[in-house]
């Protein structure tokens, strides 16, 4: 190889496009495989629970659901998203951006869209990211504003279950699960407004604290920001559970407020977990499991389950319906080009 010192940097310039496009290969199998595998642990879970519980007498309790309470919980929900589109606004100027409430809420409403065939939450997240960023002072920035959005979301989603075992109905809950539930809810909001603190025990080069004393330092520094994110994250759920309750009522199921405060948070969690497509399976799952606790039968609780996941389907088609008429489509046309 000393007689032709040239050829090895020639070779390695002439394979760099075989050698990324077989990476991307290799990466687009990979999600392919996870996506796949995820649909078919939703159609397996939902697959038993619908053979276990008849699927017709299912359809039937669906089909009796009251029409002007269904629209009543849609609208609560509508409500609640763009009660969370404020908050990320919020959380989005706290950091340099300029984009007013309607195109947050435009950008939000249209990551509902997404996020309907994506796993988990991660494709309404990435929608924000990619719409917000596109204006200064760009994605680097807009990812931590989406990130914190979610997170300080889910804890409080947190600590209103812990609240609502602790003091709600839930002696009918086995008292380990309420215990178990209970705890885990009080230390993760805990461990959450200590964690500008509590991350200095761990080693500088730890990810996770690199990520609070970086970039979510600026919230942790100005509580103003802090508090109304909280603020706004007990408006977002409470017009959830006001959904729910209301959901519930639609199928003529007698469910306390304070119960659904308490299964709610579970539900949420359970359906966003990256295990299915837009956690389906495993939502209807654990209202099987929850509702009979407070006297409610699993065919009935299945049927409030598919029920709020209409109820999230109608909210995705709205935000389709935003992201066709917007200007949102032309931006991306244009960060496309560039």
């Amino acid at each position: 190889m000393t007689f032709f010192p040239g050829i090895l940097p020639q070779l390695r310039i002439a394979l760099c496009p075989a050698t990324r496009l077989a990476n991307r290969f290799r990466s687009c199998a990979r999600r392919g495989v996870r996506t796949w595998l995820r649909i078919l642990i939703s159609a397996l879970v939902l697959g038993w629970l619908l053979a276990r519980f008849d699927l017709r007498a299912t359809l039937a309790e669906c089909a009796g659901t009251n029409l002007w309470l269904f629209l009543a919980a849609f609208a609560f929900y509508l409500a609640s998203q763009l009660a969370s589109a404020l908050r990320w606004s919020r959380l989005a100027r706290a950091i340099g951006f300029r984009a007013p409430f309607g195109r947050c809420a435009k950008i939000y409403l249209t990551g509902m869209f997404f996020g309907m065939v994506a796993p988990s939450t991660l494709g309404s997240d990435a929608t924000r990211v990619i719409y917000l960023g596109s204006e200064p002072p760009g994605r680097a920035r807009a990812l931590p504003s989406v990130l914190f959005d979610r997170v300080v979301g889910l804890v409080i989603l947190i600590a209103i279950g812990a609240a609502a075992i602790a003091l709600g109905p839930s002696s009918s809950l086995p008292r380990g699960l309420s215990a178990t539930l209970a705890l885990a809810g009080a230390a993760i909001t805990a461990a959450w407004f200590a964690a500008p603190i509590a991350v200095k025990l761990l080693p500088r080069d730890f990810r996770l604290r690199r990520l609070v004393e970086g970039e979510l330092a600026p919230y942790w520094r100005d509580p103003g920001v802090l508090a109304i994110s909280c603020v706004l994250s007990l408006l977002v759920h409470g017009l959830q559970i006001v959904s729910q309750k209301l959901l519930a009522s639609a199928l003529g199921l007698e469910v306390s407020l304070g119960f659904v405060a308490i299964y709610h948070p579970l539900v949420t969690i359970s359906a966003a977990l990256p295990l299915t497509i837009g956690g389906f399976g495993l939502r209807e799952a654990a209202y099987a499991y929850l509702l009979p606790f407070a006297g409610v039968g699993e065919r009935a609780a299945i049927a409030l389950g598919l029920l709020w996941f209409l109820v999230g389907a109608l909210g995705g088609l709205t935000g389709g319906a935003v992201y066709a008429f917007s200007d949102l489509q032309g931006a991306r046309e244009l960060e496309s080009r560039g």
